[in-house]
């Protein structure tokens, strides 16, 4: 396959996975703006990660869709998925690097659990900043 059919590839694997708006996100990682930019090797790995991506994301067992919900619902305590199908969102807060830098169905049960525990802490820090928040508004008037 030469470099534009890669590049296709890339495009229709996005498409299919409902990601397309996270492409930009996804080039960041490879410190590059456009696909025509990555190396033969670099847009391989994507095509390959994203193939892995829909593989999971089709043959998902009861596990891992419990943990995609526990997920996405402390995604919504930490107000990252505040609306429904509100995927750019999402997808761009777990691309980052300090998250876990992937897409919600390239993750599997040990990585929903360990990002379901940060996402508790986020969670319990936003929580607790709120508070202060609101004790420091009352003393303030």
């Amino acid at each position: 396959m030469n470099t534009s059919e890669k590049r296709v590839s890339f495009h229709k694997l996005l498409w299919r996975l409902g990601a397309l708006e996270s492409k930009d996100q996804i080039l960041k990682q490879y410190n590059v703006t456009s696909t025509k930019e990555l190396s033969d090797a670099e847009i391989d790995e994507i095509i390959d990660r994203l193939k892995k991506g829909m593989a999971n994301k089709m043959n998902t067992t009861a596990e891992v869709r419990q943990w995609r919900s526990n997920t996405i619902s402390l995604m919504n305590k930490c107000g990252v998925y505040v609306t429904n199908n509100d995927w750019n969102r999402l997808n761009t807060f777990m691309l980052d690097p300090r998250i876990c830098g992937k897409l919600l169905y390239e993750l599997q049960v040990n990585e929903l659990k360990a990002l379901c525990k940060k996402l508790r802490l986020i969670a319990e820090k936003n929580e607790a900043q709120r508070r202060v928040d609101i004790i420091n508004g009352i003393s303030l008037n």
